[in-house]
């Protein structure tokens, strides 16, 4: 009786310690998840970065997003409509 009494009470002991453990387990493997992707989107600005670096980009870039002319530039703009 005594045997089963110690073993009863050591697992209700360690069965909150051991859900604690599977919850920790889940938000490891979400958190390096997450990591990743973050190491993803840092490798992506890393580029950008080494990209704007280049000034032939930079002006290409600034054509087509912000429309920008030298001044004997003309912008022709491309409408796909039938």
């Amino acid at each position: 009786m005594a045997f089963i009494f110690i073993i009863g009470f050591t697992c209700i002991n360690i069965f909150p310690d051991w859900l604690k453990i599977m919850k920790n387990k889940k938000e490891i493997t979400l958190l390096e998840s997450s990591y990743e992707e973050l190491l993803d989107t840092e490798e992506a600005l890393k580029a950008e970065v080494e990209k704007l670096q280049d000034p032939e980009y930079v002006e290409r870039y600034a054509k087509e997003k912000f429309l920008y002319t030298k001044d004997d530039e003309m912008i022709i703009r491309k409408t796909d409509t039938p």
